[in-house]
């Protein structure tokens, strides 16, 4: 069976070169990448070669349930709708879809190959603890999330939503965890928080909705970052699932550990050592946005805690190791002390300096 999906996949690339005749210059080979500890939800990569080629030059994405093909679907929508934005601006920042279709009744997505080092790769012991080199990578993450940010900014037109679906995930985090009453109280400040300062938002962006270095990539050429898998993008007013997620997400990797309490307590540890330099730096690289939301960083985070803690049970149906992982850290990021946040209601076109925010 592998083998007739594998062909048809070939003869698939062999009729879109006839309409994108740069991309190919010779029949293709491909080559199916496997990793026996992945999810069962996750998709499987095939790399499309060019005859005698070291590169790929594209990537065909196959869900490994049927039932998943939404998320190809849906992450082929959003680059296209990255590319109708912006233009050719768009290859600087993410691959270019080429098509989406179904082979054998499996739904699948051919998009461009991005050329480069996964930053996944990034090792915590060689990385994660040289606080130079972690610096670095969030001010070039910070600028390019903004960059990118500024090219898809649109004004919300008065019949549109600004509504960020975040009390039902709230609801979702009540039902599926045990939480104390001082968790309860922080949840319910956390939705008023957000409900009031989007109501402040005048404009809207495409955000990625899983940004974290494990979806970044290096481009060979520009030595600048591009970012993958754009499945669980969307148009918000808000910004701050993007901005805080790759800083919760690198103190997690960067403090694994046996147990999952002891993890949320390294990460939120770790956290805190990067307030002195690397979160203000990080904030003030991505700088203040005029017309859209940036929460505060304790509810900024908190809100990315909750959205992955039950994202598997929301879009899935099932609850993932990880689950409680983000859970334990939410309860950790309460005794997050907010000093350095303005008030909530403060207008959303102050003039404060970057780094600031709502």
């Amino acid at each position: 069976m592998l083998t007739s999906f594998v062909n048809d996949l070939s003869s698939l690339a062999l009729s879109l070169r006839e309409g994108k005749k740069e991309l190919f210059s010779a029949p293709l080979h491909w080559t199916i990448l496997s990793n026996g500890d992945a999810d069962f939800h996750d998709n499987v990569i095939f790399f499309g070669f060019e005859a005698n080629k070291s590169d790929p030059v594209l990537v065909a994405k196959v869900s490994r349930l049927i039932e998943n093909g939404w998320m190809l679907k849906a992450e082929y929508e959003h680059l296209a709708e990255l590319w109708n934005c912006i233009g050719e601006d768009a290859e600087s920042y993410v691959p270019k879809p080429y098509a989406m279709t179904t082979l054998q009744e499996r739904p699948v997505l051919v998009i461009s190959y991005a050329s480069g080092e996964s930053l996944a790769r990034l090792s915590p012991k060689s990385f994660w603890t040289d606080s130079k080199q972690v610096l670095a990578l969030a001010k070039e993450a910070a600028h390019s999330l903004r960059n990118l940010n500024r090219l898809t900014e649109r004004p919300i037109e008065k019949v549109e939503s600004k509504t960020l679906r975040f009390l039902e995930k709230a609801e979702k985090f009540r039902d599926l965890f045990k939480i104390s009453g001082e968790e309860e109280h922080a949840l319910m400040t956390l939705v008023e928080k957000v409900n009031i300062c989007t109501k402040l938002a005048e404009h809207k962006v495409l955000i990625q909705g899983d940004f974290w270095h494990g979806n970044m990539i290096r481009d060979k050429k520009r030595k600048s970052l591009m970012f993958v898998d754009w499945q669980f993008a969307r148009w918000s007013v808000d910004v701050s699932m993007d901005v805080y997620f790759f800083l919760l997400a690198g103190a997690l990797a960067a403090t694994e550990n046996e147990t999952i309490e002891q993890h949320a307590k390294d990460a939120f540890r770790l956290l805190n050592e990067w307030r002195k330099d690397i979160i203000p730096e990080y904030l003030f690289a991505y700088g203040v946005p005029e017309y859209y939301v940036l929460l505060p960083q304790k509810y900024g985070m908190m809100m990315c805690c909750v959205e992955k803690a039950v994202r598997s049970a929301l879009e899935f149906g099932y609850s993932h190791p990880d689950d409680i992982v983000w859970r334990s850290l939410f309860a950790e990021l309460i005794n997050w002390s907010n000093e350095d946040s303005l008030g909530i209601s403060d207008s959303i076109e102050q003039t404060s300096k970057p780094g600031t925010q709502l």
